[in-house]
């Protein structure tokens, strides 16, 4: 149910219940699916237009090899709202691609990785603006 309500969050800007982790939370969801789909668009989708991420070439790389993704969840340890961002520590979940031969290869665990998140409501729904090392100040 918690997926549904954040998946939902993402298309509804105006609602006045967006809790911008929350929200994050759906466009990852997002992504994960588009990922399993062998949907650039649906990554691409999921960013503002002018969003530079090499999430959507990754998308792109993997659709011309065949290769899916499932699970591919983003775990986030932390996510606070900070100056109009998001500080988010995150990680990819566990995650197998299967290759178009149907061979299961299991991908490697990334480390926690500090985050600012921007989001933009752009085309009527959330999206997302950039994602960067945060600043140390």
């Amino acid at each position: 149910m918690d997926d549904l309500l954040a998946a939902i969050l993402v298309l509804l800007p105006r609602s006045g219940a967006g809790d911008p982790c929350r929200v994050l939370d759906g466009l990852d969801l997002h992504r994960a699916v588009a990922y399993a789909r062998l949907d650039p668009d649906g990554v691409t989708a999921q960013y503002a237009e002018r969003a530079q991420t090499d999430d959507i070439a990754t998308a792109e790389d993997y659709r011309r090899r065949g290769v899916r993704i499932e699970g591919g969840r983003v775990e986030r340890q932390s996510c606070e709202e900070a100056d109009g961002r998001l500080r988010v520590s995150e990680r990819l979940g566990p995650a197998v691609a299967v290759l178009p031969d149907g061979e299961r290869q299991a991908l490697p665990r990334e480390p926690w990785q500090e985050r600012e998140v921007r989001l933009v409501v752009e085309h009527g729904r959330w999206r997302i603006a950039s994602v960067r090392d945060p600043v140390v100040e």
